[in-house]
């Protein structure tokens, strides 16, 4: 019942879309580089639409406030590269955009030169907020639960030493997590954003929202029209194969598209009274993959991480 509620709340109140952005202007590293020009052309979309861009923290706080989130865009930053203030901080100032900007706190007190350093990271709040993006960028789900203890608790200790506060909110190192990392992660940080394709509403768990990523010539108008899928999806493993995906679907759909990494697409699953089932048998290729359920534009995706001997 507590869901259906919140589920009618979404349809009312719309959806708002997380960006998320790496480096600006810098061609050596194009799968993470987003070009000033197009950096650009996104913000005028967004301004001749009538679209508001806010920090991260503000929209959390209009979902907490039950304030209607329809065309509200947050970009966020990870990894404080030194390209974004060089090339991205000044637009962002010029169209008053404001962000939330990741720290990688190793590179950055250890002074490494492709990244900002405090005194940056400093000026670049000004203008939007900071969140932790852990110490090291390690890949969280390979270490130790003492390891992602210290690595957290390094970037804490820093933060408050450089910046005078913990912020509240943390950027997963890859977008890479699964439910140890984040009930580990939960306990240090209320708020934490992934790496995984999808939309925000009132449904989504603060704790685990998901962003659309800027690279490229991304079509920003096709993304600020997906909305968030309403599901509850069981992923059935075995070892290192996926076995099944079954769950139920709240929206009225009369079918879903089942992507996984490395097999592809699915299309036209049928549903029986909202519920789905279908046996995929595939063995995950990669550390990282990511199972995504579409419908149109509705859309949900969920991180698996392949398990190492």
């Amino acid at each position: 019942m507590r869901f259906l509620l919140i589920f009618l709340a979404s349809l009312l109140f719309g959806d708002a879309h997380i960006f998320v952005l790496h480096r600006i202007n810098d061609p050596r590293y194009p799968s993470t580089n987003t070009q000033t020009a197009q950096l650009r052309n996104y913000f005028e979309f967004l301004k001749s639409h009538n679209y508001k861009v806010v920090t991260l923290s503000t929209l959390i706080k209009m979902i907490k406030n039950k304030k209607p989130i329809d065309k509200i865009v947050v970009f966020t930053i990870d990894d404080s590269y030194k390209s974004f203030y060089k090339n991205g901080l000044p637009l962002f100032k010029k169209y008053n955009y404001p962000f939330t900007l990741f720290v990688y706190t190793k590179a950055t007190t250890e002074k490494w030169g492709d990244f900002m350093s405090w005194d940056e990271v400093r000026e670049a709040k000004k203008h939007g907020e900071l969140g932790v993006h852990s110490f090291s960028h390690p890949h969280l789900a390979k270490l130790s639960n003492k390891e992602i203890i210290d690595d957290t608790k390094k970037a804490i200790e820093i933060f408050k030493k450089e910046i005078g506060y913990i912020p509240k909110i943390y950027s997963y190192p890859y977008g890479e997590y699964d439910k140890r990392v984040k009930k580990i992660i939960k306990k240090f940080f209320p708020y934490i954003v992934n790496q995984n394709p999808g939309v925000i509403d009132f449904t989504t768990p603060l704790d685990d929202m998901d962003r659309i990523a800027l690279t490229g010539k991304t079509n920003i108008t096709k993304k600020l029209k997906l909305k968030r899928l309403h599901a509850n999806i069981n992923i059935t493993k075995s070892k290192n194969k996926i076995i099944k995906v079954s769950g139920k679907i709240y929206d009225k759909v009369p079918y879903i598209n089942l992507y996984l990494t490395k097999m592809g697409w699915i299309y036209k699953i049928p549903l029986k009274n909202g519920f789905f089932s279908t046996n995929l048998n595939f063995p995950l290729k990669k550390y990282r993959n990511r199972l995504i359920i579409r419908y149109n534009y509705k859309i949900i995706s969920k991180m698996i991480i392949k398990e190492e001997k």
